[in-house]
Order: C-alpha cells, then structure tokens, then sequence
C-alpha cells in the first residue's frame, strides 16, 4: 500500500478524511523505512564480505544473511498485514516505530 502512498503524496485528495490522510502517511513512511532497512539487510553481507579472503566464511556470512532476511521478511508481512487489517476495521492508531521516528524528525528545534 505505501506505493499507493507516494501517489497520494504527490496528487493529495482534498476531499480526504483526516484519517486518510493519517494513514496515508503512516503507510509512506511505513513502506519507505521498511524498504530502506530491507536494503540495508541485502547489502550487510557485500559490505562485510568484501575484506574477507576466506571462501568458507563468505558462505558463512550469506547463509545466515539469508535467514536473517527471511526472518525479516515474515516480521514485515505479518506487521504490514496486522496493520492492514486494523485499518480496515477504521482504527485509528499510530504505527509505533513510525511514530517515534516521524516525531523525532518533526519535532521543533
């Protein structure tokens, strides 16, 4: 949904509820930290692999780089969808790691 998002970011609805626009956002963010740490998560094992000789430790590094990004991936189908979910229902809730996040960098100075 946070594809839709950035859409709705650049041509925003006027006609939109507050808790659109809500949940809009949160899904912007959402999506965007959640590809950014997914990047993170696929270069981890390039960046550290990249000083190492030792062949047997490269295949180390990457077999528990791919369990690790399983795991990842799981954690953010089952948080993508459990969000999903709540907001079909017309909750209004802040996604927390979003939340702490978003208000750290709005935050006044």
């Amino acid at each position: 949904m946070w594809i839709v998002a950035i859409y709705d970011r650049i041509a925003a609805r006027d006609e939109a509820s507050a808790w659109y626009r809500f949940h809009m956002r949160q899904a912007l963010w959402f999506g965007a930290l959640s590809a950014l740490i997914g990047l993170v998560a696929l270069l981890w094992p390039l960046v550290s692999s990249i000083g190492i000789g030792s062949i047997r430790v490269t295949l180390w590094i990457y077999g528990f780089a791919s369990l690790l990004d399983l795991a990842l991936f799981v954690l953010w189908v089952v948080l993508a969808l459990r969000y999903s979910q709540r907001a079909s229902r017309g909750e209004l809730f802040d996604v927390p790691w979003v939340a702490r996040i978003t208000r750290r960098w709005s935050a006044p100075h």
